[in-house]
Order: structure tokens, then C-alpha cells, then sequence
């Protein structure tokens, strides 16, 4: 390992090139993995040569990263790119497995364990080698290995029960949510003291952010799925499920998009503001539009004026001196460090520089 970690010594330098030197190695594997693959640019190989192209690929990409960082202390942006892009390619090296196998790599039940698998690794990178972004790809492999699966338990597939599917996305973002509340407790979070994990030490960023980010992903997608009936208005030759609108939905996806962005801004992490946002411009087309009203006139009663009220009433709220709200600055404010210098009494002269 005292080798391993003179080999990897932080250094910009040799950062910069390892991080250059891996892209290219992982983006060249992948274009010969391309022009093989169906022999539509050539002779193709076959299934097994392409998983071993691929095979090879991950195991330089996500091994490397990994030995890199567990035998350094500190967290090297060119270990997060091995490891990221080595998830990345994790899913595609598994369908191709099932290829070689001569399984059938769509089928939701093969779908379901090649992202289940992938979103091991990736939590794996993030909780023993405290790697960036694993727990928030982690997250994404679950949303997709969790349609796969109920996508082969329901009849006739989740495409004709959207309404169905929409729970089921409640149901995992409610259990993301609850995944992160344990991440908050493995891991430190952003202001916190690094808690003992033999030589690692978490990045900045509150790793159950990712998590959450993962959550509102799930439940803004729920809650987004009324724009399948936008789209089935604008293309009336072509059929395909949608999922009706409700002010229920309506509802779940304002408050979705608000919690996350709160969320966001109180953790000083981007994702679930992004997220958020999205969700906000889905409701603001759904609830605008009218979807759950089929017979809608364009009135101004509705979403438009409560949303017009309520914005007006906390506007005038906030501008009333003596209202308080004890708590709030200390909630949003950061947590952990050192308390700050206690204020002086009034009157009393500054402190000395």
C-alpha cells in the first residue's frame, strides 16, 4: 500500500495527465466496442470479444479509481472520473454479458438485476472510498431497476397502469428518502467533523444530498408523467399511454419541486434545486395548461389566482417588522464549526482587530 500511495501521490500535474490519459483510454474501448458491435461498419466481432472489450474497459476505469483512492487520503478528482465513468460503462458490460450468453439483455427481469448491480458498485465507490456522485448514480440505477421490476410483475407492463407506476415511484422516493437519513449517519455531513473511517474522509458536499436528489428525481417524475397527455393533444395520429391529470398530482408536484428546492438551499447542494426547478416548470405547463379540465376556458380562477394570493399575502407578511420566526436562521444557517464571537451590548465598542 506504501507503494501504491508513492505511485498515486497527489500532485496537479500528474493529476491532470492521469485524469486525461483515463477519458482517453475509457473513450477509445468504448468506440472500438461501437465499431464491432453488428457489424454495420465492418466485420463485427463477436458477443464474448465485445464483452472483453468492454470487460477491460471497466475493470481499468473503476478498478484503478478504486485502488487510487483507498491508498490516498485525500480525495483526487482524477479517481472520481475513473470511478464514474467505470459505472457508466458497468450496465452496458452486463447487457453484453447477457448477449454473450445468449440471453436477451431488454427483458425487464434482466434490465432489473443489471441495474440493481450497478447501483451496488456505485454506492459501494461512494460509502468505502467516499466517492462523488456514486450515491446520487446509485440512486438513478435504483429508479431504472425499480421500473424493470415492476414492469415484469404488473400485466401488460407499466406503460398500461401509469397511474400504478406513479405510486410506485411515491413508494421509492419515500424510501430513498429514508436512505438517506441512514447516509446522513454513516457519513459526515458538509460542516461536520470527519467521522473515523480508517484513512478516508468524505468530499465537502453532504453525501445524502445525492440521495435526496435521487428521491426528487423519482417523485417529480410521478408527478410529471400528466405532460404523456400534452403530448398525446399534440400528436393525434399517434397513440401511446398517458396518465390523466389531477389536482392531486398537481398538488404532489408543486410540493415536491418546493421540498426540493428548499432542500437544496439549506444543504448547499445543487442537484435537488435543479431537480426542483424541472419539477416546477412541469407543473407550471400541467397546471397552466389545465390538463385535469377538459373543458377548460382559460379562467383565472384556479392555480393562477391562489398561487397570486398566497404570494402576496407572504410578500406583505415579510415586510412586518415585528414578525419573527425563532429557529429559522439557525436551521438554515451552516452546520457544525466553531461558534462565532458573541455579539456586544449595545453601545459597547467594537473589538480590536
Amino acid at each position: 500500500m506504501n507503494q501504491l500511495s508513492r505511485l498515486f501521490a497527489p500532485d496537479e500535474g500528474r493529476d491532470l495527465l492521469r485524469t486525461k490519459a483515463g477519458l482517453a483510454i475509457g473513450i477509445g474501448l468504448l468506440m472500438v466496442w461501437i465499431r464491432k458491435s453488428g457489424g454495420t461498419l465492418g466485420e463485427g466481432w463477436g458477443d464474448w470479444g465485445l464483452f472483453l472489450v468492454l470487460l477491460l474497459a471497466f475493470a481499468f476505469l473503476y478498478g484503478i479509481g478504486m485502488v487510487g483512492r483507498l491508498s490516498i487520503d485525500l480525495y483526487r478528482p482524477w479517481a472520481g472520473v475513473y470511478v464514474v465513468f467505470g459505472i457508466i460503462v458497468a450496465p452496458i458490460l452486463l447487457a453484453q454479458f447477457v448477449d454473450a450468453v445468449n440471453g436477451n439483455s431488454g427483458a425487464a427481469l434482466n434490465v432489473f438485476w443489471i441495474f440493481l448491480v450497478t447501483a451496488g458498485l456505485a454506492a459501494v465507490a461512494a460509502l468505502v472510498a467516499g466517492m462523488r456522485y456514486g450515491l446520487l448514480l446509485a440512486s438513478l440505477a435504483l429508479i431504472v431497476s425499480w421500473s424493470a421490476l415492476w414492469d415484469e410483475i404488473v400485466s401488460d407492463g407499466l406503460a398500461a397502469h401509469l397511474g400504478a407506476y406513479r405510486g410506485l415511484l411515491l413508494i421509492l422516493a419515500g424510501l430513498l428518502v429514508a436512505a438517506a437519513f441512514g447516509v446522513s449517519m454513516l457519513a459526515p455531513g458538509r460542516d461536520s467533523a470527519p467521522r473515523a473511517r480508517g484513512r478516508l474522509s468524505f468530499p465537502a458536499r453532504p453525501p445524502a444530498a445525492d440521495v435526496i436528489t435521487g428521491a426528487a428525481v423519482a417523485a417529480v417524475i410521478a408527478g410529471s408523467l400528466s405532460l404523456t397527455k400534452l403530448a398525446s393533444l399534440g400528436s393525434p395520429f399517434v397513440a401511446f399511454p398517458t396518465a390523466d391529470s389531477s389536482l392531486l398530482w398537481e398538488v404532489v408536484l408543486l410540493a415536491v419541486s418546493l421540498i426540493a428546492i428548499l432542500y437544496g438551499a439549506w444543504a448547499g447542494a445543487r442537484g435537488p434545486v435543479y431537480v426542483g426547478g424541472i419539477g416546477l416548470l412541469s407543473f407550471l405547463l400541467i397546471a397552466g395548461i389545465d390538463l385535469n379540465d377538459d373543458t377548460s376556458e382559460g379562467s383565472i380562477v384556479g392555480w393562477p389566482l391562489v398561487l397570486v394570493v398566497v404570494g402576496l399575502a407572504g410578500f406583505a407578511a415579510s415586510l412586518v417588522p415585528g414578525l419573527r420566526f425563532p429557529g429559522v436562521g439557525a436551521l438554515l444557517s451552516r452546520r457544525g464549526g466553531p461558534p462565532g464571537p458573541p455579539a456586544p451590548p449595545p453601545g459597547a465598542p467594537p473589538p480590536a482587530a
